[in-house]
């Protein structure tokens, strides 16, 4: 079982395990991840594309790595039992990856956030997976932080192109706008 998940630099060659997890292309770029098991073994995954986050909660089996290319989902009991979805070949983007503290997945696109309940094949057909209504049109999202169980966002405002704090409310998912710190 994965206890934690950081993006790193290439580790020193053989100085730690490395698995080399599969895409359906090769990238000229590559994301390093350190992973730690339960017993505290160190362990480097290599995935294909540029880094951009990775996303583990120990309330959900799998643990996601996001690249500029690819989103890899893997189990967090088996290392090899992983799924590779290249988005920008669906027509998709994905920008943001992050787990509630209930342990639900939670991904974003430019425009909007959603969810999925088993796997990332509902992402590739997204009328399975659950889009989190938003009565404020934005763009650019992008996931900062958690406070207990508020999600911190950055975005702008559609038409106007202006900055805006949003708020995520994991218990209840709505989205409305943090006007304290503007």
């Amino acid at each position: 079982m994965l206890l934690s998940a950081k993006i790193t630099k290439q580790p020193i060659s053989g100085k730690y395990p490395e698995q080399i997890f599969v895409a359906p292309f090769s990238t000229a770029e590559w994301t390093w991840v350190k992973f730690e098991d339960e017993n505290y073994n160190e362990f480097y995954g290599q995935f294909q594309g540029k880094p951009n986050t990775v996303a583990l909660s120990p309330k959900n089996k799998f643990c996601y790595v996001l690249t500029d290319t690819f989103l890899y989902e893997i189990d967090c009991e088996t290392l090899s039992n992983y799924q590779v979805l290249d988005f920008c070949e669906r027509g998709l983007s994905i920008t943001n990856v992050t787990f509630s503290p209930d342990g639900k997945p939670l991904f974003s696109d430019y425009y909007t956030i959603f969810t999925i309940t088993k796997s990332i094949d509902e992402l590739v057909q997204r009328e399975n997976s659950k889009l989190i209504e938003n009565s404020i049109p934005v763009g650019y999202i992008h996931f900062n932080n958690w406070e207990s169980h508020l999600l911190h966002i950055n975005a702008e405002t559609f038409l106007e192109g202006q900055p805006i704090k949003l708020i995520l409310d994991a218990t209840t998912m709505r989205i409305f706008e943090n006007k304290e710190n503007l």
